[in-house]
């Protein structure tokens, strides 16, 4: 029978977004496996466990057999830790006190398994602690003269430690084989790292809890980094998690030709697509909605994949918006981010974090290419747009999102992938050839939510505005980019 979480005390992990994914810590009392290739951080995340363990004043042990004396040192300057308050013994000889650590290394071959208990379990009666991690349990599977002998000494740990109520952590390097599944059946629960290769940019890593006796917790893969400062685990974002909001009135763009095309503001909660070629004015549409947020003292979260954030206000400032006093102000963010180093899951984590605890009311994010490429060894990348989506709704987030589109005419624009059906609000840019001119239509293709135009209307950008034509009457063809002009019908183009 599960325990209900309610009644299950817990462990503070002392890794960021890790208590998030075990809806509060790890169990107490229990054993829990950490495991994961060389590299993917089972040692960061062990040394971070028994900082916090330090940090709530509780008494805790490590017990290794993988790092010398100098190489935890040097893992823990890394970080900018200090390993005071922590207990450090190997597994088979006494302790020996050098510059105030607790450590001794266990030479694997030279020691028989009952030293090594005899003196494991020796510390911890001395010791008491209330955290033991062992680094690592390989240690124990190579002396070990039989899977049922191994199996035998883990369960021998885990009821040492229950019984005298301490959470017991064990690293060890991920392995496929039948024979170390003795140590996953034996732990209470398992947190699996990964290192993921990239074919460009950094390497990506992630976390998969796939058991955790009497507990709930937040399944499937997430992003994990590791930077100094220790391993932070980016939760996989589950929209369905947040309560929904009550919406505010729309959000207009302070154009009232741009307003009429879309029927009034964008609805609270909505998100909205604006697509087209390079250069045509999507970023530029996006700024005039994050001005007229900010001048009504409302927050704003642009995220930008292809444009600096100096350019971004040079070109709004060449088109008469002030934008560098709203971001002086604090009402507007930029945010210039390199998709080569950067995961969904990290994205996602950032855009929670500027709604959650900065009160952001619209996010924007400038462009999806770059969001995509971010994602573009993710097979899922559908899957977390539309969850980022729907916790954006649901939070009743104005989202407006551009794409760039492959080409310059309508009949040669292609996408790298259709994210109209995810969309609330699609605007439709395109260039047009008219008397030897290149122009720019504007266009409103989709509404979820009330009614909009059906007409085409005219942008033009110059110094110092953004001007939107009356509709254009008498031609067809214009969003393919070569109009045909009929004599009967009245033409109404400035």
């Amino acid at each position: 029978m599960s325990v209900p979480i309610e009644t299950t005390p817990r462990f503070a992990t002392g890794v960021p977004g890790l208590d998030r994914v075990l809806n509060g810590g790890l169990p107490r009392c229990a054993l829990i496996l950490v495991e994961g290739a060389p590299g993917s951080g089972k040692t960061t995340m062990g040394l971070q466990l028994l900082i916090q363990a330090v940090r709530a004043g509780e008494s805790c042990l490590l017990a290794t057999s993988a790092e010398s004396p100098q190489q935890l040192r040097s893992i823990a300057a890394s970080h900018g830790w200090s390993l005071e308050g922590i207990n450090i013994t190997g597994l088979s000889e006494p302790p020996s006190a050098e510059e105030g650590l607790d450590y001794t290394l266990f030479p694997e071959a030279e020691v028989e398994i009952g030293e090594t208990f005899d003196h494991l379990f020796s510390e911890v009666e001395r010791l008491k602690p209330k955290l033991l991690v062992l680094d690592t349990i390989s240690s124990l599977r190579v002396v070990a003269p039989t899977a049922a002998f191994h199996r035998r000494q883990l369960k021998r740990i885990r009821d040492f430690m229950a019984a005298r109520d301490c959470t017991t952590v064990m690293l060890d390097e991920a392995s496929t084989t039948e024979k170390d599944l003795r140590s996953k059946t034996m732990s209470d629960g398992i947190i699996e790292l990964r290192q993921k290769q990239s074919s460009y940019g950094a390497d990506r890593r992630a976390l998969r809890v796939s058991k955790l006796r009497g507990c709930s917790y937040v399944s499937g893969s997430h992003d994990v980094t590791i930077a100094t400062g220790g391993l932070t685990v980016h939760p996989r974002l589950v929209a369905q998690s947040f309560s929904s909001l009550v919406g505010a009135p729309a959000l207009g763009s302070g154009n009232a030709q741009i307003d009429a095309l879309v029927g009034g503001g964008l609805p609270r909660g909505s998100n909205t697509l604006i697509a087209g070629p390079a250069g045509v004015g999507k970023s530029t549409i996006s700024s005039l909605y994050a001005m007229a947020a900010a001048k009504r003292g409302e927050k704003c979260a642009l995220f930008l994949f292809d444009e600096s954030e100096e350019s971004y206000i040079g070109r709004s400032e060449g088109l008469g918006l002030d934008m560098r006093a709203e971001v002086e102000a604090g009402r507007i963010e930029l945010r210039h981010l390199d998709p080569a180093e950067l995961s969904v899951g990290e994205i996602a984590d950032l855009v929670v974090d500027r709604v959650e605890k900065r009160d952001v009311k619209l996010v924007g994010i400038d462009t999806l290419n770059g969001y995509l490429q971010s994602a573009m060894e993710e097979p899922s990348v559908v899957l977390h747009i539309r969850e980022l989506l729907s916790f954006l709704s649901r939070r009743q987030i104005v989202t407006i999102m551009t794409l760039t589109q492959h080409g310059i005419f309508g009949t040669e624009l292609s996408s790298p992938l259709d994210f109209s059906f995810l969309a609330d609000n699609v605007f439709l840019l395109r260039y047009f050839e008219l008397n030897g001119a290149l122009h720019k239509a504007l266009s409103i293709v989709k509404k979820r939510s009330g009614q909009h135009e059906h007409t085409i209307r005219k942008l033009t950008m110059r110094a110092g505005g953004v001007d939107v034509s009356e509709p254009l009457t008498g031609f067809t063809g214009v969003l393919t980019g070569t109009p045909v002009y009929h004599p009967e019908s009245i033409v109404s183009i400035p």
